[in-house]
């Protein structure tokens, strides 16, 4: 596991167990190094590196989400584009993506959202290469609650968080850049919906951001588009052989319907239209790097009409 030399000196020397250290690299790996940093501070609570378990590397990314936007959310108000939480797996740790104010989120969302939907403050934010899964060449397209309080609660929330802490959903997707292609390939939450106990400090804000799925739809459109993209959109019943789900535990008719709906609303809303995938589309996207593995494969198999929409 090649940490950086002095952190790996320091393991080494305190003889931290070696399953401790495997569950420290994905962090770091993951968030880089300022994740050592909180570990180390969770450390200084143990009577002895020897006793470090895995699980106590479990409250790491809760701490950092919070010293991430105390330091970051002031600046991406001011319109600063800054270092992004997750990092690409392939850097291992030794370089972040990007976190990109886009600015107001009313230009984008009011022509879509009814009148009896408000726009709540937020910001509208494009992660790039800053996704949880660590893929490069993913781009994703956030709304990040106004008060940094708000943010910090939404990110160290119970749910997927798999793209900028501090926002309840976000469309995300990989971009060809030399190809000028786009595959959206998911709007999905980041924290699970309050029900009970669950995420009930969020309740409030949650509701408020309740049109998530909508907003950053619209903001990923129009930025695409506005930079002649030709953009793609993976069609629900092809998420699960997306994000390769086990097929023990299917997703849901319920989700998948939702995405459907999502899509068509917003292009309906742009005076836009999505129609399947052609062959042509098909060898465009089979000779780019836009698709995972699973989908990859499915599009092989089954071709690209019944997983893929084209947007025009």
């Amino acid at each position: 596991m090649p940490f950086p030399p002095h952190i790996a000196q320091v393991l080494e020397a305190f003889a931290v167990p070696a399953d401790t250290k495997a569950a420290l690299y994905d962090l770091y790996v993951a968030m880089g190094e300022e994740a050592l940093e909180v570990f180390g501070d969770i450390a200084e609570g143990i009577d002895s590196p020897t006793n470090l378990r895995p699980e106590h590397t479990v409250g790491v990314r809760t701490r950092l989400v919070e010293r991430y936007l105390t330091r970051n959310h002031p600046l991406w108000r001011s319109g600063q584009p800054t270092g992004s939480l997750y990092r690409p797996r392939a850097l291992q740790g030794r370089a972040s993506g990007l976190a990109i104010p886009l600015g107001s989120i009313h230009s984008h969302a009011e022509r879509v959202l009814r009148d009896d939907q408000p726009v709540p403050a937020g910001i509208l934010m494009q992660g790039r290469n800053a996704h949880s899964n660590g893929r490069q060449e993913t781009i994703s397209f956030d709304f990040v609650a106004d008060d940094l309080g708000d943010a910090i609660a939404i990110g160290q929330a119970q749910g997927q968080q798999h793209t900028l802490p501090g926002s309840v959903g976000a469309t995300s997707g990989s971009i060809d850049a030399e190809r000028s292609l786009a595959l959206i390939w998911e709007i999905q939450p980041n924290v699970f919906k309050p029900a009970g106990e669950r995420n009930r400090a969020i309740a409030k804000v949650y509701r408020r951001h309740r049109n998530w799925h909508i907003i950053t739809l619209v903001a990923a459109m129009d930025w695409l588009r506005a930079r002649k993209f030709r953009v793609y959109i993976v069609q629900g019943k092809a998420l699960a052989a997306t994000h390769e789900v086990n097929p023990a535990k299917p997703l849901s008719q319920a989700i998948v319907d939702l995405h459907n709906r999502t899509v068509q609303n917003v292009i309906k809303g742009l005076s836009l239209q999505v129609v399947d995938a052609t062959r042509d589309d098909e060898q465009l996207l089979l000779d780019s790097s836009v698709m995972n593995t699973g989908l990859y494969q499915h599009v092989t198999r089954h071709g690209a009409s019944s997983a893929i929409w084209r947007a025009e």
